[in-house]
């Protein structure tokens, strides 16, 4: 995470009091490298430095309902959830739901049938919510409420009540969450070139407390509890991604799905990479039962996607897509002052 913000031209005296023990050599700016295979773990306690880089932040109190909405400039996304994405449309009665990309499988389940799997724009805006608040306050509880609705608002989502409005589906899509269960198994390497498999499972939230306001929105001091597993695997694997593309973006679970997965691989590569529309559909495709008719939908997403990160360099070619090491999205100042 380090490395990132400090490619992305974030000075050395915003960074240091964050990150207090690394050495002065770790804030100079240098060629990123590239992919390598590392063996996940989950460690026994956060690695991640606390990140908030407004220079009047203050630290949260330990109450319910502060607003204190993600920065501006930064959001961070889970990356197993980069990879491998929730369903873009109900999935009805489905109880469980998978899907794959190269060595990675994530699969959703569920504690409660009745209340079904998350899905569509709100599923992944509350977890890039809860991942982002993880990441800032270095804390498994998450708090809900106004603070939510700040968010949204930040994102320019319209905060409507009623029986139709948006506060009772984000309130629908958030109890979907709280029930949701993962489980990711992860093809490994290690040095010597042995293969193996790392299996994560974890409860999206070990516990929540949701008080309901008078239009059955999340209410003043809700609150949750990430899972411990979730929690420390979000410390350790979580991406930036810049607030002001995902409220460009917002619309479509596809554009926000190809965004982040555009931002996150690009990043990582280091040399062209060439990804079949078959590979491509098996990790985006979702309801999409005719390749081409993916391949159109796809290809609409990501003109809008390159709207949004113009320094993206890739060619669509018959076969997929040729992905090409490219500059790091974020701006150069990676982390401005809330409105």
């Amino acid at each position: 995470m380090l490395a990132q913000l400090v490619a992305d031209g974030v000075s050395h005296t915003e960074l240091a009091p964050h990150f207090p023990a690394f050495p002065a050599s770790a804030f100079e700016r240098a060629p990123l490298p590239g992919p390598r295979a590392v063996t996940p773990r989950i460690p026994t306690s956060p690695t991640v430095a606390k990140v908030d880089l407004r220079t009047d932040a203050v630290t949260r109190a330990p109450q319910h309902d502060v607003a204190s909405p993600s920065i501006e400039g930064i959001s961070f996304h889970y990356v197993p959830l980069i990879q491998c994405s929730f369903p873009h449309a109900d999935p009805g009665e489905l109880t469980s739901f998978t899907r794959k990309n190269g060595w990675l499988e994530l699969t959703l389940g569920t504690t409660r049938p009745e209340s079904g799997l998350p899905y569509g724009v709100p599923a992944r805006l509350l977890t890039i919510y809860c991942a982002s608040e993880a990441v800032r306050t270095r804390s498994p509880e998450i708090y809900l409420g106004r603070s939510v609705h700040e968010f949204l608002r930040l994102l320019d989502v319209p905060v409507t009540r009623g029986e139709r409005g948006n506060l009772r589906v984000y309130a629908n899509q958030l109890l979907r969450l709280i029930h949701c269960t993962l489980s990711i198994d992860e093809n490994i390497r290690d040095a010597s070139g042995r293969t193996g498999l790392h299996i994560r499972q974890a409860l999206f939230a070990e516990e929540a407390k949701l008080w309901w306001d008078e239009d059955q929105g999340v209410g003043q001091g809700s609150s949750l509890q990430l899972s411990g597993v979730l929690f420390h695997s979000i410390l350790e694997r979580s991406a930036p991604l810049s607030t002001r593309a995902i409220r460009q973006l917002r619309k479509s679970p596809m554009d926000l799905d190809v965004y982040a997965w555009l931002v996150h691989r690009l990043f990582h590569l280091g040399k062209p990479s060439a990804v079949t529309w078959p590979q491509l559909s098996e990790q985006f495709g979702h309801a999409y039962s005719e390749l081409r008719q993916f391949r159109r939908f796809f290809l609409d997403s990501l003109s809008r996607v390159r709207l949004v990160y113009p320094g993206a360099k890739l060619s669509v070619t018959e076969t997929g897509l040729l992905l090409l090491p490219s500059t790091p999205h974020l701006e150069k100042r990676a982390a401005s002052r809330p409105r």
